[in-house]
């Protein structure tokens, strides 16, 4: 895998994203790295507090990883943040706690306002045990304020990863 990328987002203060801040005490603190085509990644062991089923991940924490890595990569490539409005998550096999996996995602296409993501994730030996795809769309200034309480201040030093136009 390619190179760690540095999450420009978690010097924030109040920043506690459950996916990859390392503020959040019972979050996944997520590291990103860059894959060869230019998608972005991260590998995680589950522990036994995110099962479901003895050994087993529960598969709302699963569709946390694959939503995590595909705004992370719309956040980096594109330098706007965005509300997930579709997730569509594919289990073909479950994922096991104490076991390795790499969570992959790419951005698929654009349009009607919405980019277009997918994501995998994969097993040591790249059997995937889940496929993903979501649709994002941009986050207003308005709606940072509103749906996220987000101060003005911190609106004005944000300003770049808002209000963004798609397709």
């Amino acid at each position: 895998m390619g190179e760690r990328v540095e999450l420009p987002w978690l010097d924030e203060p109040t920043f506690r994203c459950f996916g990859c801040s390392p503020r959040n005490r019972i979050g996944l603190a997520l590291e990103m790295f860059r894959t060869d085509d230019g998608g972005l990644a991260t590998d995680v062991t589950f522990t036994d507090e995110y099962a479901s089923y003895p050994g087993v991940v529960h598969g709302g924490i699963v569709s946390a990883l694959v939503d995590e890595v595909m705004g992370d990569l719309i956040a980096l490539d594109r330098g706007m943040l965005a509300f997930s409005v579709t997730l569509r998550t594919k289990f073909l096999r479950p994922l096991r706690t104490r076991l390795p996996y790499r969570a992959v995602a790419r951005i698929g296409r654009e349009g009607n306002g919405v980019l277009h993501t997918e994501a995998d994730v994969l097993a040591p030996d790249g059997e995937p045990h889940v496929m993903a795809s979501a649709a994002y769309q941009p986050i207003s200034s308005r709606q940072a304020a509103d749906h996220m309480g987000l101060p003005a201040e911190d609106r004005e030093r944000l300003a770049h990863y808002f209000d963004h136009a798609i397709g």
